[in-house]
């Protein structure tokens, strides 16, 4: 995930990408920032697609943050914006453009932290990766690359979506903590976790993956899974409309 910081003072970027780069690491994100010192370069770049959140200060050279937020909104309602500055006063104003927070100068480590582990609640999709240990070496793997796990014994057998298969000394309750809610995974059976994205098909009582794998699902769960399945996939196609 690509991250905008649009400041004219460089080292104001500077701090806040140290900032976004430290929480990022924290929570597992794969992020990279880009720092703008004047909205024309910035606009130039941005697209929703390239830039899920904008780090936006209010005043910055001939357009002002709340001009450069009111044409982020004009592409884009998607786009979480985060606005920057050293004064409350044109708060009220800010979130008339649905402001996801507000930061006051100077900016803290802990107020990043705090505002990255709530946008990845609400930006569930952003790439995040997992760090487990295959054969005491550490494995990597991005969110959207899991295609299931299943327990044995001590260890979690994961399979990734090219086909690798990790087993790694874990607990089905442990991962799944790790995942932090993430909406994409669930629990269909004792050990079991799918990734929605990779659910090919659900019939006969059987979780259906789209490299072929099919699990049980527990019997008096059959029909609330297939809704959860079902009401997410419409979701995914309904914000992709949006």
């Amino acid at each position: 995930m690509r991250i905008a910081v649009v400041d004219d003072e460089n080292e104001a970027i500077l701090t806040l990408k140290n900032f976004i780069g430290a929480a990022s690491e924290g929570l597992g994100l794969d992020t990279s920032i880009d720092g703008f010192a004047d909205s024309a370069s910035f606009l130039e770049a941005f697209s929703p697609e390239v830039y899920p959140i904008v780090f936006l200060d209010i005043y910055i050279d001939v357009t002002d943050g709340l001009e450069l937020a009111r044409r982020i909104r004009a592409l884009s309602e998607g786009t979480m914006i985060v606005f920057c500055t050293t004064s409350r006063e044109n708060m009220p104003e800010a979130f008339r453009f649905h402001a996801f927070d507000y930061l006051i100068k100077p900016i803290t480590q802990e107020r990043v932290a705090s505002l990255m582990a709530d946008a990845i609640k609400v930006l569930p999709e952003i790439n995040r990766r997992m760090t487990f240990t295959v054969n005491r070496q550490e494995v990597s793997l991005p969110f959207s690359e899991f295609m299931w796990s299943q327990s044995q014994g001590h260890y979690l057998q994961i399979k990734s979506r090219n086909g690798d298969v990790f087993s790694t000394r874990m607990t089905t309750k442990d991962f799944m903590s790790r995942l932090e809610g993430d909406r994409r995974f669930l629990v269909i059976n004792k050990g079991i976790i799918v990734n929605l994205d990779r659910i090919r098909l659900i019939e006969n009582g059987s979780c259906v993956m789209t490299d072929g794998t099919a699990f049980p699902i527990k019997i008096r769960q059959v029909s609330q899974i297939e809704q959860i399945w079902h009401n997410y996939i419409f979701d995914r196609l309904r914000e992709g409309q949006k």
